[in-house]
C-alpha cells in the first residue's frame, strides 16, 4: 500500500473528527451530570432507569394516598375525642341530676346544658375533611346527622342519620394492600344521641328514677365511641407504618436511579481533561499533515 500525503491528511481529518465526537460526548456528560443522553447511548441502562422511574411514580402516588388517609384519620381521631369529652360531661350531668338533693329548677338547668351538649356532639359528628363529611359513608357531600323538632316547640327531639349504612371507603397503601378509611357514623353515634335525648328529657321532667335509668345507656354508648376511636387509631398506625416503609423504599429507588443515570463526575472530568489533551495533540499533528500538502496534492 502506497502512503501518500493525501492519505495522511484524510486520516488526520478522520481522527480529528473522531476525537472531537468523543470530546463532545464527555462534555455532554460533565455538563448534564448524566451517564447517557439518549437511549442509543446505553439501551439496557435506559430500560433499567425507565423501570425505576415508573416504580418511583407509583410509590409517590401511594404516598399521596397515604398522606390523605393519615390526614382523614387525624380529623376522625380529633372528632371522636371531642365527642368522648362531650359524652363524659353528659354522663356527669346525668349522675348529678340523679341524686335526690337537687330540685326541679336545678334539674331543668342540667337539662338545658345537656341539650346544648347534644347539639355540640351532633355538630362534631358532622365534621369534614377537605370539604367531605367523614362520618356519612359514601355520602360525603351531605351532613350525616340532623336535629329535628317534630313538635315545633323549639326543642329538638330527634337526631336523624342521613348517611350511608355500612359503607366502607378504602385507601390503597401499596400494591394489593388497602385499608378502611372511614368510621361508620350511625353505628358509632346513634346510641349516644338517643341516650342523650332520653337523659335530657328525664332531667327536664324531674323523673329521678328515669334519670338514673339513663346513666347506663349513656355509659354503653360512650364505650362504643371509644371502640371506634381505638379502631381508627389502629388503622392510623398501620397507615403510618406503610408510610415509613414506602419512604425508605423511595430513598433506595432514588439511590438506584442515581447509580444508573448519574455520571461519576470525578471520573468524567478526568476523562474530559485527558480527551482535551488528546484532541489538542491530534489537532497539532493534523495541522502539520495538512500544511505539508502541496498544491498538486490538493488538485489531485
Amino acid at each position: 500500500m502506497r502512503i501518500t500525503q493525501q492519505l495522511i491528511t484524510q486520516n488526520a481529518i478522520k481522527y480529528m473528527d473522531e476525537n472531537l465526537k468523543r470530546l463532545y460526548k464527555l462534555q455532554e456528560k460533565v455538563a448534564s451530570g448524566k451517564e447517557f443522553q439518549r437511549p442509543s447511548d446505553n439501551p439496557s441502562g435506559v430500560a433499567a432507569a425507565f423501570y425505576l422511574r415508573s416504580t418511583l411514580t407509583d410509590t409517590s402516588a401511594y404516598l399521596d394516598s397515604i398522606a390523605n388517609a393519615d390526614s382523614w384519620m387525624t380529623t376522625t381521631d380529633f372528632s371522636l375525642n371531642q365527642v368522648i369529652q362531650l359524652a363524659t360531661r353528659a354522663i356527669n350531668l346525668t349522675r348529678q341530676g340523679g341524686t335526690d338533693t337537687l330540685g326541679d329548677d336545678q334539674r331543668s338547668g342540667l337539662a338545658t346544658e345537656l341539650d346544648i351538649i347534644l347539639q355540640q356532639a351532633v355538630n362534631v359528628a358532622n365534621s369534614t375533611h377537605e370539604g367531605k363529611y367523614i362520618f356519612g359513608g359514601f355520602k360525603t357531600q351531605t351532613p350525616p346527622f340532623s336535629l329535628v323538632d317534630n313538635n315545633s316547640d323549639g326543642q329538638f327531639d330527634q337526631v336523624v342519620y342521613n348517611g350511608g349504612i355500612n359503607e366502607i371507603i378504602s385507601r390503597t397503601l401499596s400494591p394489593g394492600v388497602s385499608i378502611p378509611l372511614n368510621i361508620d357514623g350511625n353505628e358509632t353515634f346513634d346510641e349516644l344521641f338517643q341516650a342523650m335525648l332520653a337523659a335530657r328529657d328525664a332531667l327536664k321532667s324531674n323523673d329521678l328514677t328515669q334519670i338514673q335509668a339513663t346513666i347506663a345507656p349513656l355509659e354503653n354508648a360512650l364505650m362504643k365511641v371509644n371502640e371506634s376511636m381505638t379502631i381508627n387509631g389502629s388503622r392510623q398506625r398501620q397507615v403510618r407504618l406503610a408510610k415509613d416503609r414506602l419512604e425508605k423504599a423511595q430513598i433506595e429507588l432514588k439511590s438506584l436511579l442515581s447509580t444508573k443515570e448519574d455520571a461519576n463526575m470525578t471520573e468524567a472530568i478526568s476523562y474530559l481533561q485527558h480527551q482535551q489533551t488528546v484532541y489538542q495533540t491530534v489537532l497539532e499533528v493534523g495541522q502539520r499533515a495538512i500544511s505539508a500538502m502541496s498544491l498538486f496534492d490538493l488538485l489531485s
